[in-house]
C-alpha cells in the first residue's frame, strides 16, 4: 500500500495533469454540443478541430476534413435542423502515454426539429442517438479533434419512437 509520503511532487503533478487533460478534452465535447446547440455555429464548431481535423457521422451526417468542408456542412445543415439540443453523457476517456493525444467515448441523446423527409416545408420533432469514437490531439497545450467519428443508432420522429421507426426515410 502506497502512503502519502511515498507520493513525490513529480508523480502527484503528472496525475494532476492527467485529470485536467481529461477535463479539457469533456469541456471540447460540450462545447461541440453547444455550438450544435446554437444554430450549428459554424465557425464555433471549426475551431475545435485541428486543421486537418475530420468530422465523420453516418445517417443524417457526412464525412468532412478540414475547417472549410466542416463550416460549408455546419451551414447547410442549420438550414435543414433548425432546433436542436444535445446531451452529451457518460464521457470515457483514453489518454495516450505521451500526453499529446487520446481517445474518448460519449453516447449522444439529441432532441431536435428537422425538416420533413416528406416535405421539406415542414417541420418534424426527432429523437436521435449516436455513439462517438473521437480522436483528439493537444497542441500548443490545447486540446482538438483530430475525428470525431458519430455511429447512429436511431433517427426516428418523436411521434413514432425509436421501436416503429428506427430510421426516417
Amino acid at each position: 500500500m502506497t502512503t502519502t509520503e511515498d507520493v513525490t511532487v513529480a508523480e502527484l503533478a503528472q496525475r494532476l495533469s492527467r485529470l485536467e487533460d481529461i477535463r479539457a478534452i469533456e469541456q471540447l465535447k460540450y462545447r461541440y454540443a453547444g455550438y450544435c446547440d446554437n444554430g450549428y455555429d459554424p465557425e464555433g464548431i471549426a475551431s475545435l478541430f485541428a486543421e486537418d481535423g475530420r468530422w465523420v457521422v453516418d445517417g443524417e451526417g457526412g464525412s468532412m476534413t478540414g475547417h472549410e468542408e466542416i463550416k460549408a456542412h455546419f451551414r447547410a445543415l442549420s438550414e435543414k435542423i433548425t432546433w436542436a439540443l444535445h446531451y452529451m453523457i457518460a464521457p470515457r476517456i483514453e489518454l495516450a502515454a505521451d500526453g499529446q493525444s487520446a481517445t474518448g467515448y460519449f453516447y449522444l441523446l439529441c432532441l431536435c426539429t428537422i425538416e420533413s423527409s416528406e416535405d421539406s416545408s415542414k417541420k418534424d420533432p426527432v429523437i436521435l442517438t449516436i455513439n462517438y469514437t473521437d480522436q483528439f490531439v493537444k497542441r500548443d497545450g490545447a486540446w482538438y479533434f483530430q475525428e470525431l467519428l458519430g455511429k447512429t443508432h436511431q433517427v426516428s420522429n418523436w411521434d413514432q419512437g425509436w421501436v416503429k421507426q428506427p430510421f426516417r426515410d
